[in-house]
This record gives structure tokens, C-alpha cells and sequence, in this order.
């Protein structure tokens, strides 16, 4: 009878609401934990968010000649798609590129009366090349050299933000740092909590445990009460951490949807696919450390 299951999980739930106040602020600092993993996931999406948003923005821009007609500029952009690097062309027309250069120059009334002193249109039509992957645009740049295409184009232009992504993997970097310090201090500070609950608990029921021990009970039946709390005090943690993530990233997707300049990010469709990966990894490290220092606890203060 004193193994059964149910009486070990009833004295463990039993001892949980009896010395409420500690079990508050034990699940109060893991869940402080379980916030700061969440930070470093946070950070980990929006790094890898805001480099895939400035490497969207490298593009070449190849510029060709007033007078070379818009089918041999549109045979150049299928022999260019069919390059494995390249994910798009636009096409830009010689009116449109106009309009752009027009608007571009809106207050610059010089260039606008430059413009219209010529009368014709000076301008080319323009490609602009957007490859898979922004490493990927050597073998484009190769292609746009081959003498087919090199003779019709007037100039070429590449938009790359490589300093601009080094700083961003810069700051990132550092605030990864930052926030896998700040779980660390919480983590250690759960232990150590964790670690005097349960010694607080071995003391409150010393008197409990020796009768248990008159009557027959094993170590196991003395010790797997406050193991059973222990996981309870994580279960409830961790899951009151993902309540409050999940109903936090409605609030922050269109802020950084704003900040990002798209529709969405997908930070909510992330947390959706994935919740289950990212909340199981971190109840199972914080519950495994939580249960190896309640029994470091046990065996200092739980005599047998």
C-alpha cells in the first residue's frame, strides 16, 4: 500500500499546496528561466529574419543601350533564367525606367529641365537580377560578361549590403550573448532555488518521513514525493510561459511586420509549427537539472 502510485502523487500534490507560498516563488524564478530560453529563441528568428531581409535587397541591375530593342533584351533574361543561381528578373521598361528616373529626381529641377531639353526618352530598359542565395552571383556576373550579352549592356550595377549584414551578425551575436547569459544567471538561480525548497520541505516533514520509515516505507517512497513536485513545479512553469508567449505574438508579429517591411514575418506561424520542439527541449534540460539538484538536495539532507 505505501507504494502505490497514487499515494506518492497525493502526498507530493499534498505537500505543493501546503507550503503554497514556496512553491509560488519556486515556479516564479522557472518560469523567469523558461522566459529567457524563449528570448534566445526570439533572437535566433528575428537574426535569421532581418539577414534574409537585407540579402532580398542584393540585386544587379543591368542597364542596356536606348537602342537595343526590347525582344533581345527579353532573350537575355531567358538565357539568364535558366542559370540554377537565378530565382527572378524584373523586366523594367524604357518608360517605366523613365518614370522611375523622373520620380527619383523630383526635386532636383535641374536634372528635370536637362531631362526635357533632350525631348526623346534617354533611356534604356533595365534587368534586375535577383539570385537564390546572396552568394550566388559570380556565376551570374560571369554570364552577363559572355559576348552574347556583354555588347548590349551600357552599364551594371550590383546592390550588395555585405558590411551591413556583418553588423547586424555583429550585434546579433553579442546579444545572443547576452540573452544565453541572462538564462544562465536564471538557470543557477532555479537550481539553487529548486535545491532549498525541497530541503525546506525534507525539514517541514521530518517528523512525517521518520513514521514512514517505522511503518516500513522504502527510500523510493520517501523520495519520489518531492521529485513528483519537483517535475510539477517545471509543468506548470513551462506551461504558463507558453500561454503567455502565444498570446504576446499577436502583439509583436505586426510591429515587426512594420519593421521589416513585409506582410508577415512568420513569427507566429514559427512558434505554431515548431512549439512543440521548442517548449519540449526546454522543459526537458530545466526539468533534468531541476531533478538533479532536488536530489543533490535529498541526499545532503534526507538521511537514511
Amino acid at each position: 500500500m505505501l507504494t502505490s502510485p497514487s499515494r506518492v502523487i497525493k502526498f507530493a500534490l499534498k505537500d505543493f499546496w501546503r507550503n503554497f507560498g514556496l512553491s509560488l516563488m519556486t515556479i516564479t524564478i522557472l518560469l523567469l528561466t523558461y522566459l529567457s530560453f524563449n528570448l534566445l529563441v526570439l533572437v535566433n528568428f528575428f537574426t535569421n529574419a532581418a539577414t534574409t531581409a537585407v540579402e532580398n535587397r542584393v540585386d544587379v541591375s543591368v542597364y542596356f543601350g536606348p537602342d537595343v530593342a526590347d525582344e533581345r533584351i527579353m532573350g537575355v533574361r531567358g538565357n539568364l533564367l535558366s542559370l540554377p543561381e537565378v530565382k527572378d528578373i524584373d523586366f523594367v521598361s524604357r518608360a517605366e525606367a523613365l518614370d522611375r528616373f523622373r520620380s527619383s529626381h523630383a526635386n532636383d529641377p535641374a536634372i528635370l529641365s536637362a531631362l526635357n531639353e533632350v525631348g526623346e526618352n534617354p533611356l534604356g530598359a533595365v534587368l534586375i537580377i535577383k539570385a537564390k542565395d546572396a552568394a550566388n552571383y559570380g556565376p551570374i556576373l560571369t554570364a552577363l560578361q559572355g559576348p552574347t550579352i556583354k555588347d548590349l549592356v551600357a552599364d551594371m550595377v550590383i546592390e550588395d549590403h555585405r558590411a551591413l549584414i556583418d553588423r547586424l551578425t555583429a550585434i546579433t551575436t553579442r546579444v545572443k550573448s547576452l540573452a544565453l547569459g541572462v538564462s544562465a544567471v536564471f538557470a543557477l538561480i532555479s537550481l539553487l532555488i529548486v535545491f532549498n525548497t525541497i530541503r525546506v520541505s525534507i525539514y517541514i516533514h521530518r517528523e512525517e518521513i521518520a513514521i514512514e520509515r517505522l511503518v516500513g516505507a522504502s527510500s523510493n517512497f520517501v523520495r519520489l514525493p518531492f521529485l513528483i513536485e519537483t517535475v510539477l513545479f517545471n509543468l506548470i512553469a513551462c506551461g504558463l510561459v507558453a500561454a503567455l508567449v502565444f498570446s504576446t505574438l499577436g502583439l509583436i508579429e505586426p510591429t515587426a511586420n512594420n519593421f521589416f517591411s513585409v506582410s508577415s514575418i512568420g513569427l507566429v506561424d514559427y512558434y505554431r509549427a515548431n512549439w512543440l520542439q521548442i517548449f519540449a527541449w526546454q522543459l526537458g534540460v530545466v526539468t533534468v537539472l531541476s531533478l538533479l539538484a532536488a536530489a543533490v538536495s535529498m541526499r545532503r539532507y534526507l538521511r537514511k
